[in-house]
């Protein structure tokens, strides 16, 4: 913590307040301010306005070139409305008249202190990016490659697409709350720190989808995991809360009246129910609801009685692990159904309906990976009524030190 004050009174309190929560810094003018911020990082400033040589204005204005994210909060005995306005403008969070109460300062330093972490929380989580946008470059450089790229590149693209899509959105909805205040307190700083945290989780969900595929390059061996099924559809309903393929349709989700574990991946389960639950909202321009449900199935599958047909296709016969317990997670639009002749051919890469939105990559994906977890696919449609995709994976009780997967 830096404190500016030209009067010892102010300086030795403010030191004496915050001594056991900060390194304070305390000086009596701005040179002597602005020459130890060229040389040491700061994470929350106060200022008095009306000081001897530099005015706290000043001193304002140079901090903030020299590191815009530290927070800063102006005292002054001297209170107007045209200084209160033009520090607001420079960036300082908060504005506070002398002689100022031990509450109202530390509570201004706290709410200063959590918008500087929100401020790194933004800046690693740009950072990361960038790392991500790094990695995903250098592996084009690997002439390995040459043979799978085209193939490689569209899976991490469409897979990716979902959680960038949140993000963008969550960014614009930060932008539009920005831009209409001042400073955050109270539940607008919650909301900014509810909606930081969920940019976060879809930065990690990116780096996990590019790890997967990268390391498939270099064929290392990318191990299961066992993940808790109402935690995955918990976060499947927070990833789609803002996501545009809903528009103005609606989410229902059914979890397990007992919780269960599946085993694969849970980066690649949520892939497969965010592929499966868009692919469900854009069957059809109306609004409707689309239901996501999960059950336990404590008997083998009847594989020899799921048979395709003009409403059937059934994907993963061979490498099905049927032995119970199964989870069966199913995802049910209300759309116009899926005709004879197009749904042989729903799961072949490439193949869309959809020439405006669709890459024909979505279904082909779950398809993969269904069938790499030894999982099992039964796609049922009926015109006018809509379709059921259901997906099967072995499953086993949760263990008490499995910790839900966060995303």
């Amino acid at each position: 913590m830096l404190v500016v004050d030209d009067e010892e009174g102010p300086r030795l309190s403010l030191r004496m307040v915050f001594k056991n929560d900060f390194r304070v810094h305390a000086v009596e003018n701005g040179e002597k301010a602005i020459e130890f911020a060229r040389h040491n990082p700061i994470h929350v400033a106060i200022l008095d306005i009306r000081m001897a040589g530099r005015s706290g204005i000043e001193v304002l204005r140079s901090l903030k070139e020299i590191d815009p994210h530290v927070e800063i909060i102006m005292l002054t005995a001297y209170e107007t409305i045209e200084t209160a306005r033009q520090a607001l403008r420079l960036g300082a969070c908060d504005y506070l008249s002398k002689p100022f109460d031990l509450p109202t300062i530390r509570e201004a330093v706290a709410r200063a202190l959590r918008l500087r972490r929100i401020s790194e929380t933004v800046l690693a989580t740009q950072e990361r990016l960038h790392r991500l946008t790094d990695q995903l470059h250098d592996a084009t450089l690997k002439e390995d490659m040459a043979r799978t790229t085209n193939q490689i590149y569209a899976g991490v693209l469409h897979d990716i697409n979902n959680p960038l899509t949140i993000i963008v959105g969550y960014v614009e909805m930060l932008e539009l709350r920005l831009t209409k205040v001042s400073f955050l307190h109270g539940a607008d700083l919650d909301a900014v720190r509810e909606d930081l945290a969920i940019i976060s989780k879809q930065v990690n969900t990116c780096f996990a989808i590019a790890t997967r595929y990268l390391r498939s390059l270099g064929k290392r061996h990318f191990s299961n995991r066992e993940v808790r099924v109402n935690q995955v559809l918990t976060d499947l309903q927070t990833l789609l809360k803002h996501h545009p393929a809903i528009k103005g349709g609606h989410l229902g989700v059914k979890l397990l009246d007992k919780d269960a574990a599946a085993l694969i991946n849970g980066t690649e389960l949520i892939q497969i129910l965010l592929n499966l639950t868009i692919n469900a909202f854009q069957s059809t321009s109306k609004d409707q609801t689309v239901w996501v449900t999960a059950e336990v199935v404590n008997q083998p599958l009847p594989v020899e009685t799921l048979c395709d047909g003009p409403q059937d296709i059934v994907l993963g016969r061979e490498p099905l692990a049927n032995e119970p317990p199964l989870i069966a997670l199913s995802v049910l639009d209300q759309g116009p159904g899926i005709a004879p002749e197009v749904l042989p051919h729903i799961f072949e890469p490439y193949f869309t309906t959809k020439a405006d939105q669709g890459t024909g990559l979505g279904l082909a994906i779950v398809s993969r990976l269904v069938q790499d977890h030894r999982g099992l696919l039964h796609a049922r449609t009926k015109l006018g009524a809509g379709t059921r995709m259901t997906v099967y994976f072995p499953a086993k009780e949760p263990s008490a030190s499995n910790e839900p997967f966060r995303i």
